[in-house]
């Protein structure tokens, strides 16, 4: 049987209460895609033969990096090892994470349970694959509430 994931809501700082949100356009509109735009830029190359091998080896090397880094978040971590990763730090009551994004808006924390013990995930769009990471908090720990403040994550024990 699958996992049941609970979400939990962000909440704002004071200070970041009157956030707000804008969106940044391209010259190439919205209705441009990713693909669109790599044809643009290979159709403007003179030497298309030599820009095409190092496309070629940089695409590989990426996709050794990613399969890697793909590997690397499915596995379930310690609080430890995402401080250590992320640059976090313990509080009397939790832990705080910096996240480097104006905006909690595209954040999504979940929790379930396995053994007894709570498992947390981090989730954000704005990250290719969306998941971070995922890891398991300390036996008899649950996380009560979680703030944000000004590209801070908080994260309140019970």
């Amino acid at each position: 049987m699958d996992k049941v994931w609970q979400r939990h809501e962000i909440q704002l700082s004071d200070a970041n209460k009157g956030l707000t949100i804008s969106l940044e356009t391209s010259e190439n509109s919205l209705n441009s895609n990713a693909q669109d735009m790599h044809q643009k830029f290979l159709l403007n190359l003179p030497h298309l033969t030599e820009v095409q091998e190092r496309h070629e080896n940089i695409v590989m090397n990426i996709t050794t990096d990613l399969e890697e880094t793909k590997m690397k978040i499915r596995e379930i971590n310690t609080v430890d090892d995402v401080l250590r990763e992320f640059g976090g730090e313990k509080t009397e009551s939790g832990f705080s994470l910096p996240f480097p994004s104006g905006s909690p808006e595209n954040l999504i924390f979940q929790t379930t349970y396995e053994n007894d013990i709570q498992i947390a995930r981090i989730i954000s769009s704005d990250v290719f694959g969306g998941l971070l990471r995922t890891f398991k908090l300390p036996p008899g720990k649950e996380i009560e509430k979680i703030n944000w403040n000004n590209g801070i994550v908080e994260l309140l024990f019970t």
